[in-house]
């Protein structure tokens, strides 16, 4: 497995594959540039970013506070009858975390390394952690930072990184461990959903590992991480069949030691990747190149971009479009700005994948979960209202942003957001292309599609432009992207 993909088979198709995966989509004009650098080259871009590609300046509101003395103040001031600043508080935290959302989208929209920020909404999913707990957006902006330093790099290396996260250590209840009585979440979900999985660890791994992390601390003034001797347990222990005086940067060396842990490693990557159910024998392939590769993740992705297999007729247009990738892939082709941040928060709720709010500790399942009778018919609505703006959308959408949570003020920045112009089809096809059906349904399908529309799409695409007898208005050209983007197959990639 993972055999090197013959150079006769790298072509537009397998370009614009490349750029789906491993980024968020391209134009025909940007795959035309990634097929001309040739396989080696691409990819190389891909994991090797320019360091002028990395900088982007955060929020400005991403700095430490005293959220102690914030907090307590807020209930003090309750307890005396005055809900006023905690409802500042509130708000506060709600206007941050939807700025950072549309930091983050930004980001993944626009930048140079586009491969750096698919893995960091990778590792978002595999160390699931949620504002909900959090209540914070600093946390969880230092966290995300902190994943995008380490997501090309050292997974052990992460892994220790994030069992000193704040965000990660709120979430699961880390700071309440102590030596006389040690919590256990982070030490069960480190093993069951983080490093090697299921059955591949004992109920006395998980009391022994949750041990060694006791004296792990916040300082809510500083937010920053600090390790309280008096509180750690300094007993010895006895995990993985190993005793000895074990502190919790041993037990994940231990853990990522394990053949197990290259495994259950393989199969996410090889699912967020390449397919949804794949082969033991790929799921063995990738696990053995991590084991080599000593859990580094850059060289391991760097194989299987240049692979046979993440090429086959079976892998490429077979993977359905997340919330994220399907918000970003749509407007890089439709050549349109993101929509606002409370219209795409709203959108990413009624697609099922709010980030920086994962349903639980384990992530968003992917897949086929991605797509239900409702969630594919917002899908088609979300892609009109892209490409038309709100002057034909129907009202109950306008509603939406409001029955999902914004109320007062936000309420009506959500209307007055939603507010949007219809693209301008002249980015997208010129006036000789227009003039002509087949050629306008053969250049929307390279964009769009990125391949040769099935036979029954084929015809009804023609029909829909025999119907406005080869009408080539801005509409008529807005209602053919529409139909195209309403179709299976644009909800694969």
């Amino acid at each position: 497995m993972l055999n090197p993909l013959p150079v006769e088979r790298w072509d537009d198709r397998a370009a614009a594959h490349l750029l789906n995966r491993a980024a968020f989509g391209a134009t025909p004009e940007e795959i035309a540039v990634t097929k001309a650098k040739g396989l080696a080259g691409a990819v190389l871009d891909l994991v090797e970013p320019r360091v002028s590609a990395l900088p982007f300046d955060p929020p400005d509101w991403a700095h430490p506070r005293d959220l102690r003395s914030l907090r307590q103040e807020a209930r003090m001031a309750k307890q005396n009858g005055d809900t006023t600043k905690i409802r500042e508080v509130r708000k506060t935290e709600a206007d941050e975390i939807l700025d950072l959302r549309r930091w983050w989208m930004a980001r993944m929209a626009t930048t140079a390394a586009p491969l750096l920020e698919k893995m960091t909404l990778f590792w978002h999913g595999h160390f699931a952690t949620s504002v909900e707990k959090v209540k914070d957006g600093y946390w969880m902006w230092l966290q995300n930072e902190t994943i995008r330093r380490h997501a090309l790099a050292n997974f052990a290396a992460l892994t220790k990184e994030m069992s000193r996260d704040p965000a990660m250590m709120i979430y699961l209840d880390l700071p309440q461990s102590r030596r006389e009585h040690p919590n256990e979440n982070w030490a069960r979900e480190l093993m069951e959903l983080f490093t090697v999985g299921l059955g591949n660890y004992t109920e006395q791994d998980v009391r022994e590992s949750a041990r060694a992390f006791t004296g792990y601390r916040l300082d809510l003034v500083t937010q920053r991480f600090w390790f309280a001797p008096n509180q750690y347990d300094a007993g010895p222990k006895t995990f993985l069949g190993r005793t000895g005086n074990f502190n919790g940067d041993d037990i994940i060396h231990f853990l990522t030691k394990q053949p197990a842990c290259a495994q259950f490693l393989a199969k996410k990557l090889c699912r967020f990747f390449i397919e949804e159910e794949p082969s033991p024998s790929l799921i063995n392939a990738v696990a053995e190149r991590l084991r080599a590769h000593d859990l580094e993740i850059k060289p391991v992705l760097r194989e299987i971009f240049s692979s046979a297999e993440f090429y086959s007729d079976r892998v490429m247009r077979a993977q359905i479009k997340s919330p994220t990738q399907f918000i970003i892939q749509s407007c890089k082709l439709l050549s349109c700005d993101l929509p606002g941040p409370r219209v795409a928060q709203n959108a990413m709720r009624q697609m099922g994948q709010i980030l920086f709010a994962p349903p639980n500790v384990k992530g968003w399942d992917g897949g086929k979960s991605w797509i239900s009778t409702s969630t594919l018919l917002f899908r088609n609505n979300f892609a009109n209202y892209l490409i038309n703006g709100d002057a034909i959308l129907p009202p109950a959408m306008k509603r939406q942003g409001a029955d999902v949570g914004f109320r007062g003020a936000a309420r009506a920045a959500f209307v007055d957001e939603i507010r949007r112009n219809p693209i301008d089809v002249n980015r997208l096809v010129s006036a000789d292309v227009r003039n002509n059906a087949q050629r306008l349904i053969a250049n929307l399908s390279k964009r769009v599609l990125q391949s040769d529309p099935p036979s029954d799409d084929m015809a009804a695409f023609t029909n829909f432009l025999a119907a406005r007898k080869d009408d080539s208005s801005d509409a008529t050209v807005r209602g053919l992207l529409h139909l195209m983007m309403s179709t299976p197959l644009y909800q694969l990639t």
